[in-house]
């Protein structure tokens, strides 16, 4: 899940943007932090957590290990 309470960045929506904005642009954690007027560390530590969340819900849909029938 995206959310954290200890952030200023609440909500699922700004975290998102936020990495999106990281994924989109390959800008830096200092351009999209004055961007989004958040700290550097929190951009630096936000991302991640937004990417694995990311990772976790698509993995299985989008990067399935192939089954035995599958290779042949």
């Amino acid at each position: 899940m995206i959310v954290s309470s200890d952030t200023r960045h609440e909500t699922a929506e700004e975290r998102l943007s936020i990495c999106l904005r990281f994924l989109a642009t390959g800008d830096s954690y200092r351009t999209i932090a004055g961007s989004f007027r958040a700290g550097i560390s929190t951009v630096s530590m936000l991302i991640p957590d937004v990417v694995a969340a990311i990772w976790d819900c698509l993995v299985e849909e989008f990067m399935a290990v192939p089954g035995a029938e599958e290779w042949r």
